[in-house]
C-alpha cells in the first residue's frame, strides 16, 4: 500500500506525508498466547514501502524500498527457527510501492512499483525462486503501475488492479499477462483488494476523480467481468481490508474527509451490503491487519491524530468488539505484518518520526 507519499489531485494537495521521517530496520514478533511483543534481530537494511512474503519454507522474504535514502533492490529472508535474517539475492530493479505474491509453485511474483524518483512508475516484473535464490525476469505488465493491488486467484493466476481503471491477469503457466475489462466508470487509486470465498475479488476505497472513495466493485473470474456493488458508508484510503472466516470482509480505518478514521465496516457477500460496526480504539492509517489462528484480527500501529502509534488491538468477530492489546516496542507506520506458521506475527520496518504530520484533504465538492 502506498503509505505516505504526497499526491497532487486536480490541484488539491493530499499530504499523507511525514516530516523528517526515519526508516526502521527493527523487527518484532507478537505472541497471541502471551499477548506480548518481543524485539528480534533487525533487518540489515531499514525499509518502508517494502513487501514481506511468507514462503512455503515458513521463512519470510522481504524485498525492496529502503526509504528516503533511496529505494533498494536488496532482499533478505527471516528464519523463524533461528530468529535471524540472512541476505537473499537482489532484485534486478530497485523498487518501492510494488506488490509481491506467492505463486502456487512456491515462487514469488513481484510487479511494478516506482524507482526512488516518484515519477518513475514501472511495468517491469520479476520472479524469485527460493530453491535457487535467484530472480528470474518475466513478461512486463501492459502498463506501469504503482500502489496497485495483486490478488492470487483460485486458478493460480494473479489479478492486478490499479489507478489506471484497468486490470490484467498474469498466468504463471505461460508467464504472460492478458488485459481485462476496465473497472467501473472511475479509476481507483490506492484501493484494497480481497479474495472472497466465492473466488471473486472485492476492490474498494482509495481515491477516485480526486476524491476519497466509498465505491466497491467485484471481479468474477468465471465470467471475466467487473460489477459495481453497494458503496461503503465512509470514504477512505490508506485503510485495510481482510477476509474473515465467516466469508465477510472487514474494512478498518484509513484517511477520509473526517481526517484519520477509527471507523470500521463489514461487507457481507451473501446479501451484497455493507454495515457499520464498532470502531477501533484508535484512529489508524497506514496500519496493518492480520488474521490470527484463532480467527481474531490483530491491528497494529499506524498513524493517527497523536502521531505514529505503538498500540495494537484485537477484533473478535464473534462479538464484533475491539479490545486493546500489548504495545509494540516502537511506534511505526507503513510497516508489514506477516503471520508465521507458529501463529506468531512478524512486524518489519516502517517509518517513525518525532514531529507531527499535517494533511490537506481533497474537498468533497
Amino acid at each position: 500500500m502506498r503509505a505516505h507519499i504526497g499526491t497532487l489531485l486536480n490541484s488539491r494537495k493530499v499530504t499523507d506525508g511525514h516530516k523528517s521521517a526515519n526508516t526502521i530496520a527493527m523487527t518484532e514478533i507478537y505472541d497471541p498466547l502471551a499477548d506480548q511483543w518481543t524485539t528480534t534481530a533487525s533487518m540489515t537494511t531499514p525499509r518502508e514501502f517494502h513487501t514481506a512474503t511468507l514462503l512455503n519454507s515458513g521463512e519470510v522474504l522481504v524485498a525492496g524500498s529502503g526509504g528516503y535514502t533511496g529505494y533498494t533492490a536488496k532482499c533478505e529472508i527471516f528464519d523463524p527457527s533461528t530468529n535471524q535474517w540472512h541476505t537473499a539475492a537482489s532484485m534486478a530493479t530497485p523498487r518501492g510501492f510494488h506488490t509481491a505474491t506467492l505463486l502456487g509453485s512456491g515462487q514469488v511474483l513481484v510487479t511494478g512499483g516506482t524507482t526512488f524518483d516518484i515519477n518513475g512508475i514501472m511495468n517491469s516484473c520479476e520472479i524469485y525462486d527460493p530453491l535457487t535464490d535467484k530472480w528470474i525476469p518475466t513478461a512486463n505488465m501492459a502498463i506501469p503501475r504503482s500502489s496497485h493491488t495483486a490478488t492470487l486467484l483460485n486458478s493460480g493466476k494473479v489479478l492486478v488492479t490499479s489507478d489506471a481503471a484497468s486490470s490484467e491477469i498474469y498466468d504463471p503457466s505461460t508467464s504472460q499477462w492478458s488485459s481485462l475489462a476496465s473497472m467501473g466508470p472511475k479509476a481507483h487509486y490506492n484501493p484494497t483488494a480481497t479474495l472472497l470465498k466465492s473466488g471473486k475479488v472485492l476492490v474498494n476505497g482509495g481515491i477516485q476523480s480526486a476524491l476519497y472513495s466509498t465505491s466497491s466493485e467485484i471481479y468474477d473470474p468465471s465470467i471475466n467481468q467487473w460489477d459495481t456493488i453497494a458503496s461503503m458508508a465512509t470514504a477512505r484510503q490508506f485503510h485495510t481490508s481482510i477476509l474473515l472466516n465467516s466469508g465477510k470482509v472487514l474494512v478498518t480505518g484509513g484517511v477520509g474527509y473526517a481526517d484519520f478514521l477509527d471507523s470500521c465496516e463489514i461487507y457481507d457477500p451473501s446479501i451484497g451490503k455493507w454495515s457499520n460496526i464498532t470502531s477501533m480504539t484508535a484512529e489508524r492509517s497506514s496500519h496493518t491487519t492480520t488474521m490470527l489462528k484463532s480467527g481474531n484480527i490483530l491491528a497494529t500501529a499506524g498513524y493517527g491524530y497523536t502521531g505514529y502509534l505503538d498500540s495494537s488491538e484485537i477484533f473478535d468477530p464473534s462479538t464484533a468488539i475491539w479490545n486493546p492489546s500489548a504495545r509494540l516496542s516502537i511506534a511505526r507506520a507503513s510497516h508489514t505484518a506477516t503471520l508465521l506458521n507458529s501463529g506468531k506475527v512478524l512486524v518489519t520496518g516502517g517509518e517513525k518520526i518525532g514531529s507531527d504530520m499535517t494533511i490537506d484533504h481533497p474537498k468533497n465538492e
